[in-house]
């Protein structure tokens, strides 16, 4: 079972433990998100453009799925990330299955990964990298359900909040580490914090900055701090011409 948690974080991990699982063929093949934000070089800042139906926060979205990830596809995101949690953020599984005929780049299953099915069924519908939260998992399941994705070839970004969580992880030495920018237990948001905790990171690892980021400025100033790349979801998804601005080279 994940740690003890209470509220909303709490009714979620009981929801994700007992998710049906999704037991189909994968026709796509695997695409490598650490290798694209890597290779994106110095013309662009790797942007994982977020697709999200809505939010505890109060986002609602209508925007058409494929044709808001092609655009992003289309327009230099390195990868996409959908949410596929039903309850809080009107996601679902078959709404990756039918992102993923559409697009070439990596795609991030984002949810509340807590059991090893839900990894399989990440791979069965297509994902080529999961989001595992520190927050909501103990140090053992954090690294069980690590190497069961490795089985897979899937690609892992494990998200931490705050320094004690960076100890914790430090062993497992992840693909990718997310450093979330949203408090899940009052989803408020701390980019200064962020900047902090990105700071403390070593440089061998690549660091996404999550959550709570609408200017170009902004992503300056997590880059500055340590990011290698981006995951934005609601500005995006307000405005998606923006995601021209975003990953535009900073130095032009």
């Amino acid at each position: 079972m994940p740690r003890l948690l209470d509220g909303w974080l709490k009714e979620v991990t009981e929801i994700s433990l007992n998710r049906i699982p999704v037991d189909v063929q994968r026709t796509r093949k695997i695409h490598s998100l650490s290798t694209r934000i890597g290779n994106s070089g110095d013309n662009t800042t790797p942007i994982i453009a977020e697709y999200k139906r809505g939010s505890p926060s109060g986002l609602e979205v209508s925007i058409d799925p494929v044709e808001y990830s092609t655009f992003m596809q289309n327009n230099g995101a390195v990868g996409l990330s959908v949410v596929t949690e039903e309850k809080f953020f009107k996601g679902d599984y078959e709404l990756l299955r039918e992102i993923g005929k559409w697009v070439s780049i990596p795609i991030l299953m984002k949810d509340f990964v807590v059991s090893p099915m839900q990894v399989e069924t990440a791979f069965n519908i297509g994902a080529d990298a999961i989001l595992l939260i520190a927050t909501i998992l103990t140090e053992r399941e954090l690294e069980d359900l690590y190497e069961y994705a490795k089985s897979f070839n899937l690609e892992v970004i494990v998200e931490i909040s705050n320094e004690k969580e960076l100890e914790i992880i430090n062993s497992l030495q992840p693909d990718m580490i997310g450093v979330n920018s949203r408090n899940l237990r009052d989803l408020k948001i701390d980019l200064n914090k962020s900047s902090l905790l990105l700071s403390l990171i070593p440089k061998n690892m690549i660091k996404i900055a999550e959550s709570g980021i609408t200017s170009k400025s902004e992503i300056l100033m997590l880059r500055k701090a340590g990011a290698d790349a981006f995951l934005i979801g609601t500005s995006l998804l307000q405005n998606p011409e923006k995601i021209r601005e975003f990953t535009a080279n900073e130095m032009k």
